[in-house]
């Protein structure tokens, strides 16, 4: 028999959570389907941006919370620079806890979960859709799909990513017994040089550390053996398991609703490309997508007309930013040894840019900074 939601939202991740959350709070019945068993490991830094949790209408549990940084640290040749600032630049949590957390909240608010329950197609109907899983079928008005990067229901709205458009990224968590100067750090490390159009980083957390690269998919040649020379470098043991999980670049011009389809977060590639932060998008985009579902609701038109709404408020809320930020990360990814010496030499171009992922300014903003400071910039990185 099928079961008739509102609304069914495809993933539990951060997007997925607060889409689920938010249209249960506003009295859409919502069912949240996730293929995986929560909790469930999450390859991932798990760097959680200030300008992340102002979206959020609750509190994190202070238990999630295993680090707060304030500084970051450059690497690139012989070039080391850090810069530190008063306040908080992001916490460091586990996303299994973090994103069992949000699912939580979403489940006090009355929406519906079940995990372990794969999506393996959609079929649009003139009245609904019907949600077929492994285990059932289920009838809905609307589909969110915040179901990541190799998303199902992307299929019903775009093309696949390109492989231009996506990263590579290799992670492990080792135990926290290694080098105290990484230990008792509040500092996150970020490595350039070895990868194409990515960086290396070092997040310490409460007891191991996450290590990691990212590189463009399309030129990232060996990355299992780039990756283990990266952790020869930082002196880390070689024989630890690590994971693999591709990352959308933000900028992109993509397709991102269809009929009574919505796309949120990873799957709708909305992904920093320079910091690789993905969740304040996340959840943003949920809650947007929450919104435009609520009024296709209220005038019972879920057309792709009517739906296109949502990407006119992503684009103009967040998709100009990171097609800006797009820009930039080509510009530095292609010259890093200049995009590094130019920092050394002026480290308030760093200590600027850091204001971005605290949520003090956006990517237009940083832009208009910067552009007026070129001349001064270029000129005293060649005498440095």
């Amino acid at each position: 028999m099928k079961v008739k939601y509102d609304v069914i939202v495809v993933g539990a991740g951060p997007a997925g959570s607060t889409a689920g959350r938010q249209c249960a709070l506003k009295g859409l019945k919502t069912l949240i389907l996730e293929k995986e068993k929560l909790p469930r490991y999450k390859p991932c830094g798990g760097g959680v941006t200030p300008r992340a949790i102002s979206l959020l209408d609750f509190k994190i549990k202070r238990e999630l919370i295993e680090r707060e940084c304030c500084g970051v640290r450059l690497h690139y040749g012989r070039y080391e620079i850090e810069i530190r600032k008063p306040y908080r630049l992001t916490i460091l949590t586990s996303r299994d806890k973090f994103d069992m957390y949000l699912t939580e909240k979403a489940i006090d608010a009355d929406a519906e979960l079940k995990d372990s329950e794969r999506v393996r197609s959609l079929d649009l109907t003139k009245d609904g859709v019907d949600v077929k899983t492994d285990k059932n079928t289920y009838k809905t008005a609307a589909v969110i799909g915040a179901d990541g990067v190799n998303s199902i229901v992307s299929r019903y709205v775009r093309e696949k990513f390109k492989p231009r458009e996506l990263a590579l990224a290799l992670e492990a968590e080792i135990p926290i017994d290694v080098d105290d100067d990484i230990k008792d750090s509040d500092v996150v490390r970020a490595y350039f040089g070895s990868t194409p159009r990515g960086y290396g980083w070092v997040f310490p957390k409460k007891e191991h550390i996450s290590v990691g690269i990212a590189g463009a998919l399309s030129g990232f040649k060996n990355p299992r053996d780039i990756f283990i020379n990266f952790l020869r470098m930082l002196n880390l043991d070689t024989n630890v398991r690590y994971h693999t999980h591709l990352i959308p670049f933000g900028g992109y011009d993509r397709v991102t609703y269809s009929d009574r389809i919505l796309l949120v977060g990873d799957a709708a590639g909305f992904v920093d490309p320079i910091f690789g932060e993905g969740i304040s998008y996340a959840i943003n985009s949920g809650k947007i997508a929450t919104n435009v579902m609520v009024d296709a609701h209220e005038t019972d038109d879920f057309s792709k007309k009517k739906l296109a709404e949502y990407d006119w408020i992503c684009r103009n809320a967040f998709g100009k930013y990171l097609k800006d930020a797009l820009d930039i990360s080509l510009l530095i990814h292609k010259h890093p040894g200049i995009f590094v010496k130019v920092i050394a030499s002026n480290r308030s171009l760093l200590d600027k840019a850091l204001e971005i992922p605290a949520g003090r300014i956006d990517y237009g903003e940083f832009k208009r900074w910067f552009l007026i400071r070129i001349p001064y910039y270029c000129v005293r990185s060649i005498f440095l």
